[in-house]
């Protein structure tokens, strides 16, 4: 697949990647991954009669991406990556070769230059097969506080102000998810061209008066029906949703006992904070105006738009493709003022239950309907 520099084609005119080609979906995260994920992923054969495969069970390609990158899964008890992870992913791929293979996880753009060959090195059997790689990118004044929010999921005990402060410090390598960093000397775009060259690259840029981009470009570079990937909205926890002001405020204070104070372990909090209190909150409630939305502080707009121009200009002098307009990654955004940063004195007796709720059912083994548990709790201690 070849490019002009840095064109800018509407969403219909993205060709197709070819036949038998791997599109490797690196991030950012926090641009619809999990949309996409959880459309690819109930898709399965679907998209397999149309020619393209989506490999393995999960609805991401955390694993075995990470063995190629070479990032930690932070989560698991042992976070080093197994080899096993990705030759599981490559026996369907291999078997599935004549057609069109998707690989998804949105923390891949967090790698280095050595990652980054080595993931398209093993994609593409050492260069006899196709990869192509797609970046998805979205405003910097919407993108920070929002991976902010994803980060509290994860047990990050900085304020929305301290953490700003600290990812924002140089526009030029923004420490937000990783991405941005000069570690090897390359930026982002420029390690992913070194490894795979920038005609193999297409950077879609979202845009609020563009909602479908994401899924019409990628229904377009995998040859699919128009709106099929649509046909599968996530629900639930699934959706992924922001949070508001005040459930993440919540978190926030969670994480700074659980984490910081009691030191708990990443699986720990996993268990009972993110796939507990968060989901529960993303997936049961729908939370009311009062309870704000998360904006950057006035002190921060600049540098947001600054970061977002250095990120524009590195795009465009890599030569990939672009769909969408650069011009919506430096464009300034809202802000809040300091009373609505403020954590709430008090939150609504509904949130409070529904986090309680979700804590409960993981500490307890209940279904995820909430209705019976897995398995019995063990009594015997108490009755000795």
């Amino acid at each position: 697949m070849t490019s002009s520099p840095a064109s800018t084609p509407t969403d219909t005119e993205v060709e197709p990647v070819p036949a038998g080609a791997r599109l490797l979906h690196i991030g950012l995260p926090k641009t619809g991954s999990t949309a996409l994920q959880h459309a690819a992923s109930r898709l399965k054969k679907r998209l397999r009669e149309e020619g393209v495969i989506y490999p393995g069970k999960g609805e991401n390609h955390h694993k075995g991406t990470s063995w190629l990158a070479g990032l930690k899964v932070g989560y698991l008890p042992d976070p080093t990556p197994q080899e096993l992870w990705w030759l599981n992913l490559k026996r369907e791929l291999d078997r599935h070769e004549s057609r069109r293979g998707l690989i998804s996880f949105e923390m891949i753009c967090t790698t280095n230059l050595d990652g980054a060959h080595r993931t398209v090195d093993a994609l593409g059997d050492g260069g006899r097969i196709p990869v192509h790689v797609t970046l998805v990118l979205r405003n910097f004044g919407t993108f920070v506080p929002s991976y902010w929010q994803e980060s509290l999921k994860r047990g990050n005990t900085e304020s929305l102000d301290t953490y700003l402060r600290r990812v924002l410090k140089d526009p030029a390598t923004v420490e937000a998810s990783g991405a941005f960093h000069r570690r090897d000397g390359y930026g982002l775009l420029e390690r992913w061209s070194a490894a795979v060259g920038p005609e193999n690259i297409t950077v879609i840029v979202l845009d609020k008066a563009r909602p479908t981009r994401l899924f019409d470009t990628f229904e377009s570079m995998l040859g699919l029906p128009d709106g099929m990937l649509r046909s599968e909205p996530p629900v639930g926890a699934g959706a992924n949703r922001g949070m508001s002001a005040a459930e993440a405020a919540l978190v926030h204070r969670l994480n700074e006992q659980i984490v910081g104070e009691w030191r708990a372990a990443p699986p720990e909090h996993r268990n009972l904070v993110h796939n507990g209190v968060v989901n529960r909150l993303l997936s049961s409630r729908e939370p009311a105006e009062s309870e704000g939305r998360l904006r950057i502080p006035g002190w921060a707009a600049q540098s947001c738009v600054e970061a977002g121009r250095i990120l524009a200009d590195s795009v465009r002098s890599t030569g990939v493709r672009v769909v969408g307009d650069l011009a919506e990654l430096e464009r300034p955004v809202p802000t809040a003022d300091d009373e609505s940063l403020a954590a709430p004195d008090v939150v609504p007796f509904d949130f409070a239950v529904e986090a309680l709720l979700g804590m409960f059912a993981r500490a307890t083994g209940w279904n995820a309907d909430h209705t019976k548990p897995l398995a019995q709790p063990d009594t015997h201690q108490s009755r000795q």
